[in-house]
């Protein structure tokens, strides 16, 4: 988070954060055992106790299309006769690039869904055409604490763009209200539910193919959600932190880093700028790069240079007092924005659709040109 004292979480002992569910296993026991490369410059469902009937419902009358064209840096194919996925025998799937809006129009569903005791507002955004009639992978989106989803709307529209059925959920997670990550994971998760029921959303949404996304606070959330849920495939976040204040006990703050490996890619962006100080908003002991030790292979890690913890925001300008606390950053706030969009979109592009095309924005030829080369990210793998 970005308040004083980092993210509205609590440093731990591992747990599974919820009594009557545990956290997903997997992956090696010990991802030290794997080499990282370093570049410088199953279905399920939310807990039954998360109902999800009688949302509100409205929806909105705006359509934003996205664009894509043909040749040139707009659109790249994988080898002739290679899948995405490194099969052979068929023909490659098309790779569009994800720094640009995608090929798929789109319109927005907005809903309160019951959760609990809460009302959680969601916002839908999903596509309306494009070069296939779907179903099209789902992304939960989670704000960062106190930060509103507004702020994440451009991350929204870039992964509709691309013909996915993107997820803004308003979970809780604001000054004044109880703490529960857990809960607020299973927030997202009543959200998927929500959307495999939906009259418009059922037909298109694959709800168990889901990618989890979010900032700060809910970047930690995505994760822990990823733990929960054998629907979500892979998970890539945006500076998460671990650890923070206000955290009556280890059960509604689990130290979600100690809870790692799971069997799923796990992507986390990042930066060091605001990992020292009093009252550091990503403190190194509970930063991205716990995330990233902890994770076995396939994972990523990327440092944007010159970005603060609230650089990945839409806009800072309007993000309020919850962005005041945290460093001045030298990188310009629109850069880290688009280079985090692309990277989201790149993400799930490679592991939702399982389209190793993917792979040259990630670590790959475009990755070095566009962000190593010019010295805005340093990059990691394994």
């Amino acid at each position: 988070g970005v308040a004083a004292g980092g993210d509205n979480g609590c440093t731990s002992a591992a747990g599974t954060g919820s009594g009557s569910e545990g956290a997903r296993g997997g992956g090696s026991s010990s991802a030290g055992s794997s080499a990282a490369a370093t570049t410088s410059g199953g279905t399920g469902s939310a807990s039954d106790s998360q109902g999800t009937s009688d949302p509100t419902t409205t929806t909105a009358s705006t359509t934003s299309p996205g664009t894509a064209t043909t040749g040139g840096d707009t659109t790249t194919t994988t080898d002739p006769g290679t899948t995405g996925d490194n099969t052979t025998g068929e023909p490659a799937d098309p790779v569009y690039d994800p720094d640009k809006a995608g090929p798929c129009t789109f319109d927005t569903i907005e809903a309160t869904i019951p959760v609990g005791q809460a009302q959680v507002p969601v916002v839908a955004y999903y596509p309306t055409g494009g070069p296939d009639a779907g179903p099209y992978p789902v992304v939960t989106i989670a704000h960062g604490f106190n930060i509103d989803p507004g702020q994440y709307t451009n991350y929204a529209e870039r992964l509709a763009s691309h013909c996915y059925v993107a997820l803004n959920v308003d979970h809780r997670g604001y000054i004044g209200q109880a703490v529960d990550h857990p809960g607020y994971a299973k927030q997202l998760l009543a959200a998927v539910d929500w959307a495999a029921a939906e009259p418009t959303l059922k037909s298109l949404a694959d709800t168990d193919n889901v990618g989890t996304t979010g900032h700060s606070l809910g970047g930690k959330v995505s994760v822990l959600a990823a733990m929960y849920d054998a629907r979500v495939k892979a998970s890539i976040t945006l500076d998460p932190v671990d650890g923070a204040n206000m955290c009556p006990n280890m059960m509604v703050c689990p130290d979600v880093s100690a809870m790692l490996p799971i069997a799923i890619p796990l992507g986390f962006l990042g930066e060091t700028l605001d990992a020292e100080g009093l009252m550091a908003c990503a403190p190194k002991a509970d930063n991205y790069q716990t995330f990233y030790t902890a994770a076995s292979p396939p994972a990523l890690q990327v440092t944007v240079n010159g970005a603060s913890h609230v650089s990945f925001v839409d806009d800072i300008n309007t993000c309020g007092l919850s962005c005041v606390f945290c460093q001045k950053a030298p990188l310009e706030n629109a850069t880290v924005n688009a280079l985090a969009q692309a990277y989201v979109t790149a993400y799930f592009g490679r592991y939702l659709r399982k389209n190793a095309g993917y792979d040259t924005y990630l670590t790959g030829a475009e990755a070095q040109a566009r962000y190593v080369a010019k010295g805005l990210v340093t990059i990691a793998s394994k």
